[in-house]
Parts: C-alpha cells; structure tokens; sequence
C-alpha cells in the first residue's frame, strides 16, 4: 500500500501523508478535520486492524498523548468526529461500570419487572451478569462500524435510558458510585445533538 492504508471495506483508509504531518505538527486545521473523519471510521475497528494500520493509529494516539487525548481531539470537529467522540464517553462508561457489583445487582432488580427495556431487545443478553452492559457497548460500537450512525445514537440514548434508570439503586448499594445517570444523559445529549445537525 502506498499513500493509504486499506481495511477490506472500499472507503476505509487512513491517509499516511496525513499523519505524518500530523505527527510532525505541520498539518493545518482544515487537515486535521480530514484526518479527523477517517480516524473516526478506523477508531471503530481497533481490534480487528491490519497491523499497519494499527501501527499509524498508534503513532496518532502517542503523538497526542494518549486514548483520553484522542478522544478530546476527535470531539473538536464537527459530524462523525465530535459523534464518535461522545459515543466513546458512554461506551467507556458501559465498559467500566458493567461488572461492578452494584450496577449489576440494580440491573437485575430492574429486569425482573422488564427483561427487555424500551429499544434494547435483540441489544441486550438475556442474562444479566458482569458483561450485559459491555455488550450494548459493543453493539454501539458495531453500529458506528458499520457507519449507521443513527442506530448506534438511538442504541446509546436507549442504553443511557436504562442507565439513568439503575443509577439511584445502583448508589444506594454503593454510595461511592459517581453520578451514573448524569455521565450517561451528558454523553449521549451531546451525541444525539450533533447527529441532529446531520440531519440524521
């Protein structure tokens, strides 16, 4: 490969001129965008990317200090950019909190009354347990993949939703829980808003 770095999905690419002026501190705003739009895709696919593009993802992530970094400098430009970055703050959140005790044991209570919660059948295992919240972030995070950025938007407003609604119990059994609901509803307004100005 020369110029781009290709996964098997025609329109898949990281431009490696891109980057390395990227990296170097020579690429101007509007060409930070354009990357910006492609890392967006590639983000997506972190586990499952060519190794040379693996190998260019690395060089953007260090050169900017880091995954929280990334994510900040993804949030700057507007459309698939800034959704990516709002998606990752609620599949973080998902990921971290999935098999904390509490959360679990909230999750449990409330699917007892409702197995399947509004808009999260077919989303969400039939069992609960220490992975059912990471896997609607997988699913999310599959969505965005496969660029139905619109299903992976309303599966994260409909994953927020059934946070919101284990948050309080989820505090009771562990008051030393952050404010669950507040960080999902955030993550996922600002998500939601700038797919709207998509016209998503």
């Amino acid at each position: 490969m020369t110029d781009h770095e290709q996964l098997p999905k025609p329109g898949f690419v990281l431009d490696t001129k891109l980057v390395k002026r990227f990296v170097a501190d020579e690429l101007d705003e509007a060409g930070q965008a354009e990357l910006a739009g492609q890392v967006a895709i590639i983000a997506m696919f972190h586990a499952e990317l060519p190794n040379a593009l693996a190998a260019q993802m690395t060089r953007i992530v260090q050169h900017l200090g880091g995954e929280a970094e990334l994510v900040r400098w993804l949030d700057r430009f507007p459309g698939r950019p800034r959704i990516v970055a709002r998606l990752f703050a609620l599949i973080d959140l998902l990921d971290r909190f999935s098999a904390e005790p509490s959360v679990v044991t909230a999750l449990s209570e409330l699917r007892a009354d409702t197995r399947y919660p509004p808009g999260l059948a077919g989303y969400l295992s039939p069992d609960t347990d220490d992975e059912t919240l990471g896997g609607l972030a997988w699913h999310i995070e599959r969505l965005a993949a496969d660029a139905r950025m619109a299903d992976a938007v309303r599966l994260a407003q409909d994953s927020a939703a059934l946070v919101e609604r284990l948050a309080a119990r989820a505090r009771e059994l562990n008051p030393d829980l952050p404010d669950l609901a507040d960080k999902a509803a955030k993550a996922v307004d600002d998500a939601a808003d700038e797919a709207a100005r998509l016209g998503e």
